[in-house]
């Protein structure tokens, strides 16, 4: 998948606003509370990772992306008030690509 990143401040605000605003993960995003009075596990660092690295750095969100219909998306996105999954398990073989069990 192709990463994205946005081209200027105001697609910038209008990804936020689609999906950071909405989304469990930021604390201060969501509610504007201020982002120094926040806890750790309150902000997510996805946001901080795409203005620290370029795109075409491997340390950029693999997480923006575009979708299924070529609109950029994040795909850690919980929506407000769902409860945040538990990360998967980085030494646990997946079983299954795109929802299919691998071949």
């Amino acid at each position: 998948m192709k990463k994205y990143q946005p081209s200027n401040g105001t697609e910038g605000d209008a990804f936020f606003r689609d999906w950071c605003c909405k989304c469990q993960r930021d604390k201060s995003m969501r509610d504007g509370d201020d982002f120094d009075e926040c806890d750790d596990n309150e902000l997510c660092p996805i946001i901080a990772d795409t203005f620290a690295y370029k795109v075409s750095d491997e340390k950029y969100p693999k997480e923006w992306t575009y979708g299924k219909y070529g609109a950029p998306c994040c795909t850690a996105f919980v929506p407000a008030g769902d409860s945040i999954p538990c990360p998967r398990c980085t030494r646990t073989v997946d079983m299954f690509e795109n929802g299919e069990p691998a071949a």
